[in-house]
């Protein structure tokens, strides 16, 4: 008994001296930028529940985005120029473990990145998230004004989240029935929306549930969507669509 506890004693006094692990260690490094546009079609409302749930995924994207990174924010609007509105950009600020400590301050660095990172990017959402009721959704010309910020950022890759429901009516009226997606594109309005700014950005669309429920063929909705982004020659399309999680306000 005298020798196990001596050896459990030599064990938690090994592990107190220990020199703490580097939280840097592993801080990817060398990643290129990205340019992250934000689109949220909040024309019915968004519920506590989704809003949190919408934050918590838009969070580990902040996080986790690279270097020189921006964040375009941008909400589908009946009562703005073309339906939609740029609300603000958020610029990621150097992260701690990204700078030197001989020429930089990585705690005053820690301390600056709600601030001036998180707080702007989730009071951003926030404020479109909690935007009026619209009686229109031009989500498709959204995306299109969304795009171009790839475009003029050759050297970031793309990335766009989309949060809504996915149902357009402004051009076409998804309400009257989700067109497929080959007969769509022979009309004019695609012509209009389609982009080249997406040509090889990835997808997030965080899905909010129809406002019309029980209404809405949900199975030609996805198709619909899935092969215009494919179209358009996105990545990631399969696995872009992710449930928004709560009830309708």
């Amino acid at each position: 008994m005298k020798i196990v506890c001596a050896a459990a004693a030599v064990l938690s006094i090994a592990s107190s001296c220990a020199p703490e692990r580097d939280p840097c260690a592993d801080w990817p490094a060398g990643l290129p930028p990205r340019t992250l546009a934000v689109v949220v079609d909040a024309t019915d409302g968004l519920s506590r529940p989704q809003r949190e749930d919408m934050w918590s995924r838009i969070r580990t994207l902040a996080d986790e985005a690279p270097a020189g990174s921006v964040f375009h924010l941008y909400e589908v609007r009946s009562d703005a120029p073309g339906g939609v509105r740029e609300v603000a950009t958020v610029r990621r600020p150097p992260h701690p473990c990204e700078v030197n400590h001989w020429t930089d301050n990585p705690d005053q660095r820690a301390a600056q990145w709600a601030p001036l990172y998180l707080r702007p990017l989730r009071d951003g959402l926030g404020s479109m998230s909690r935007a009026g009721p619209s009686d229109s959704s031009a989500i498709l010309q959204a995306v299109q004004s969304a795009a171009r910020r790839f475009v003029d950022s050759e050297e970031a890759r793309g990335h766009l989240i989309l949060i809504s429901d996915l149902m357009q009516n402004v051009g076409v009226d998804f309400y009257r029935g989700i067109p497929g997606f080959e007969d769509f594109r022979a009309t004019s309005l695609y012509r209009e929306v389609r982009s080249r700014g997406l040509q090889g950005a990835a997808l997030t669309v965080l899905q909010l549930p129809p406002s019309r429920d029980g209404l809405v063929d949900e199975l030609a909705l996805r198709d619909f969507w899935s092969a215009f982004f494919t179209d358009q020659g996105m990545i990631g399309v399969d696995a872009a669509f992710l449930p928004v999680e709560g009830a309708r306000p």
